[in-house]
């Protein structure tokens, strides 16, 4: 079983995270997986599907994987950022075409960051979202606490960052970090995938562009200090008692 499935569907490529075993939970191979899957896709596709495996869309990091990077220490934690986890990030924001996430179930911790790294945003009805990196000793290291702001305005990511309270799907929506709500948030996204087809594509990809300016000038620098922030973290006693009691428990990854 691979951990990223990839389909081409005429002008829509689908990227589905496959570990429904770990709830979607991302290790470094996932992620880089991740990151060349969006990145390689490219004309005639018109637009990126990014959803997880039922049930989950994606719970974060997966902890025994990441407790064993660091293990290295910080400055392989910290490459690991860079290379995989920010490899997502700067795919997403980058490329030419739309990313659309479809939300099926929990999107915590990176789970969220991936999603607020997309274009848009479709949730299911069972879809929940939550900033766990706090309750680890973590910093949101995929750049969620600039992007969460941008989505959603400064009071209320403050609340989610800071106190790591969990938002159900209609406060999502009232919030704004969800574009629509739908049974099938596939065949949702897929649909809205379906309108950005039939519009230019150097108007569509234009747009994203200049987006992408307004809201991502000093992504880079900012992402450079969160590798070394969070590989120093992961590092650290707390993220490494965190961890501990969570694997003991030997229960699905809810990382972060």
């Amino acid at each position: 079983m691979t951990s990223i499935e990839v389909a081409d569907e005429a002008a829509l490529r689908r990227i589905t995270i496959n570990r429904p075993g770990k709830r979607n939970a991302l290790d470094v191979e996932t992620a880089a997986a991740l990151a060349e899957a969006v990145k390689t896709a490219v004309l005639p596709r018109r637009a990126v599907l990014i959803t997880g495996a039922a049930p989950s869309f994606c719970v974060g990091g997966d902890l025994p994987s990441l407790a064993a990077v660091a293990e290295r220490g910080s400055l392989a934690a910290t490459q690991a950022i860079y290379s995989a986890f920010h490899g997502i990030v700067r795919a997403i924001r980058r490329s030419p075409l739309p990313v659309i996430a479809a939300v099926n179930g929990a999107a915590l911790g990176a789970g969220l960051d991936l999603a607020l790294c997309c274009d848009l945003r479709v949730a299911g009805e069972d879809a929940v979202f939550e900033s766990t990196w706090i309750k680890a000793g973590l910093i949101p290291g995929m750049a969620g606490a600039r992007l969460l702001p941008q989505v959603i305005g400064a009071g209320p990511a403050a609340r989610m960052l800071l106190l790591g309270g969990r938002v159900d799907v209609q406060q999502a929506l009232v919030l704004g970090l969800v574009d629509a709500v739908a049974q099938d948030p596939v065949a949702a996204a897929e649909e809205m995938a379906g309108t950005i087809a039939s519009l230019s594509y150097d108007a569509v990809s234009r747009t994203k562009a200049a987006l992408r300016r307004g809201l991502d000038q000093g992504l880079d620098a900012e992402l450079d200090v969160l590798g070394a922030q969070q590989g120093q973290l992961l590092d650290g006693d707390e993220f490494r008692a965190f961890a501990s009691r969570f694997i003991s428990k030997s229960r699905p990854s809810e990382g972060r």
